[in-house]
């Protein structure tokens, strides 16, 4: 199995962006609940993915929520 690194921190950006579970619109700075899950494996690409609070709020309490990464921030 490989070794896999994640990070989830809240990332308090002005900018409305869509839940990449939901995809429902929201500005992260307004959703204190929303977080920004990463994941790295060895020798590739960061898979990042911006949750809106309700869906991490699922997430960390058991459900299973299918992610479409983030666009690039620009």
């Amino acid at each position: 199995m490989k070794t896999l690194t994640i990070s989830v921190k809240h990332v308090a950006s002005a900018k409305s962006q869509p839940c990449a579970a939901c995809q429902s619109g929201f500005v992260p700075a307004e959703d204190t609940g929303s977080r920004v899950l990463s994941i790295k494996a060895p020798e590739e690409s960061a898979f990042g993915a911006l949750l809106c609070g309700g869906c991490y709020s699922k997430w960390t309490h058991g459900t299973s929520v299918t992610l479409r990464q983030n666009a690039p921030p620009s």
